[in-house]
Parts: C-alpha cells; structure tokens; sequence
C-alpha cells in the first residue's frame, strides 16, 4: 500500500516537533526540510530533535526557507518529483520588535513564497500553512472566514502573517488548509514546553526578578525591606509593581499536544481551500492568567493598571521602568483579547474532534513548574 509523504519545515520548533512523532505513529512517510546549523547537518538535527528516527522514513533534506524553492537542490527536486503528497510549513520568524521587521519579513513572507514555489517544483498541490490567530490584529470577533477586515496589527509579525495567508490563497495551483494558532503551552501531560516564547516569555522578567530579590534577601533582609522588597516565612516575594493588563478581556491558550493532533487530523483530509482556528472554545481571562500565575511563582503585592509611580519609591519605580519595557512587546495580547470562532474545524472535524483539556490554575501551575524546573529554557 502506498505509503503518504508530507514534506515538513519547521521540525526544529516544538509544534512540528510533536506533530511528527503524531504522524510517525500514523505510518508517514516524512520529509523534513532542515537549515545545517553550526557542525551539524540536517540529519544530525533531526537526529537530537526525535526520540525515533525511522529508516527510510525520516528522512533529513538539507535546505533553507528563505531560500528560492527551499534550498533545494536540483537532484532533490528531480528525486522527489510527483513523490510528495503534501507540504506542512510552519517555519516561522517570531518577533514582535520593529527592529526585526525584515528579517520577519523575509523569514515569513518570502519564505511562504519560496515553498509554495518548492510545491510547485515538486508537483504537490496540497498545501497546508500554518499560520497566526493573531492576524486578528484589533478585531474584536474574529472567524475563520475573515482575513483583511481592516484590522490594525500591533507588530511585524502580525503583518508579515497575514501577508502570508493572501499570498497563499492567491497561488494558483494549490489547493490549502490555513491553520490559525493562538498561544502555544506546553504539553497537556506534564507542561514540558520546547521554547519559551508568548505566556511563558512575559513571566520570565518575573522569574528572573524574584531569583535575584531571594539572593539578596538572604545576604541582608534589611536592606531590602528599606526597598521595598519583602518575602515572608512561605518564601512569598512582596514586591509592589504595577501590571497593565485588560479585566476582562481573555487569553487564548492551548496545549502542544492538542494542537499536534488536531494538525494530524486535519493533514489526513484533502485541502479545500479553508482556514481552522486551533483555538481553546473556553479562554481564561488574561488578568486571571497572572494572578494565578505570579502567586503559583510566589509574587505577590502586584497592583492592576497603569504604572503610578506615585505610589513607589524613586527605586522601585526604576524598577517599575524594566519590568515594563521587559513585558513591552506582550502589552497589546493583555490589553486586548480577541474573541476567537471555530465553527470551521468543529464541522470538518465533527466526532472526532477532540476537545481541549481545561486551561485553568491546576494547568498553567504545571506549566510554570516545568518552565521554572528549567529555569525558563536556561538549563
């Protein structure tokens, strides 16, 4: 029986990751395109990325997205010819800094181009790009049937995503599926998380805060309590900051392993051109978040609104100014929480979709407990 081929990029990140030991169980057959990195090959990383590599089944093509046609040479091009079923990219730039905004570009605009080029090269014509819920940009509703509906975006990335999603439903000779992530976490099981971007990115200043405040509190409790800086006898930090963040509005969280299978189930089917929001039906809301968040991470004293720095000492109002430049780039995903609507993948998926575990305090305490276990990546 003929076995399916998907082409895959962005393996190296930890959605792929878990979406390729979904499909190993399945029986794929799968391509993996790979940028060399320092003295490793392409086979060598995948190699320290999978637990299993199957012979003859996992096979490493050394390339590069922001290449023409993915870097591909002519011989893999020539060898592979009418031989891939389907194209996966999900390699992408993620960076909200304006600072970075060509290198976004070229990474995920470009890019997108380069493989919908590489399918047409390869005869595939079942495309499936993974993209952004947050192309959502300032809408306040957003469906799985809207992309430009005058949005305004609050980064390079927003932008350079949905510049992407046109240009994909504008390639002529492709049939797509669009999948549209929200927030990324960890697994469902025990939290192990692969990078530490989004939810766990705007709590590291915090973790990193509260490990230099406990170094100092054991060499001289005093001169910290002069400060402003206090912990007490559970190991609690009070520190009184402020957080500018919505009362109401949510934050669309899932689980890695969720979205892997989800991907998988989605992959199985025939592209026909439409676009799936991956998204939790039952977000928690975004101040609730940190709350729970900060007191699992022993934080407490954090006041809700605008910095005053009225309220703080000359120094913890210097410390105020870090802590708000540090969780910058996350304002706006805290200040405003689009309403996400999947009436698209429930319908496609219908008996088998699968739904998502409750995000609440018991899971994002697993989240955190792994992320700090690490020390947000360090380790």
């Amino acid at each position: 029986m003929k076995k399916n081929t998907v082409l895959l990029t962005g393996v190296t990140g930890q959605v792929v990751s878990e979406l390729a030991m979904v499909l190993q169980k399945h029986d794929y057959r799968i391509l993996y395109l790979i940028r060399p990195s320092g003295d490793d090959d392409a086979q060598a990383r995948l190699a320290k990325i999978l637990p299993v590599v199957r012979e003859g089944m996992d096979i490493a093509i050394e390339g590069d997205i922001t290449l023409p046609i993915g870097g591909f040479s002519v011989e893999d091009v020539a060898k592979w010819y009418g031989k891939v079923d389907k194209i996966l990219h999900a390699a992408a730039a993620i960076s909200f800094e304006e600072k970075d905004a060509d290198s976004v570009w070229k990474t995920n605009f470009v890019g997108t181009q380069n493989m919908l080029e590489l399918a047409d090269a390869l005869g595939v014509t079942d495309f499936h790009y993974i993209s952004t819920a947050y192309i959502s940009g300032t809408s306040e509703i957003f469906r799985e049937t809207d992309l430009d509906v005058g949005q305004e975006f609050f980064n390079p990335y927003e932008r350079s995503k949905i510049a992407a999603e046109k240009l994909v439903h504008a390639w002529p000779s492709i049939n797509f599926t669009i999948s549209r992530l929200p927030i990324v976490l960890g697994s469902s099981t025990d939290g192990e998380v692969l990078t530490f971007h989004s939810y766990y990115g705007f709590f590291i200043p915090f973790w990193r805060m509260l490990k230099s405040w406990r170094r100092r509190w054991d060499a001289d409790q005093g001169d910290c309590a002069s400060k402003g800086v206090t912990f007490d006898e559970h190991g609690v930090m009070n520190i009184p900051l402020f957080i500018d963040c919505s009362e109401t509005s949510v934050l669309n969280m899932v689980c890695v392993d969720w979205v892997a299978l989800v991907l998988s189930q989605l992959l199985s089917l025939p592209s026909s051109d439409r676009t799936y929001h991956l998204v939790d039906q039952n977000p928690m809301r975004v101040k609730e978040v940190i709350e729970v968040s900060l007191a699992h991470m022993r934080i407490a004293g954090v006041m809700y609104g605008p910095a005053d720095n009225s309220k703080l000492t000359p120094f913890l109002a210097k410390i105020q100014g870090g802590v708000t430049e540090n969780i910058r780039i996350y304002q706006p995903y805290v200040k405003h929480g689009t309403i996400f609507k999947c009436d698209n993948l429930v319908n496609a998926l219908g008996d088998n979709y699968p739904k998502h575990p409750k995000v609440d305090e018991k899971m994002l305490c697993m989240m955190l407990d792994y992320a700090m276990s690490v020390d947000f990546g360090k380790k």
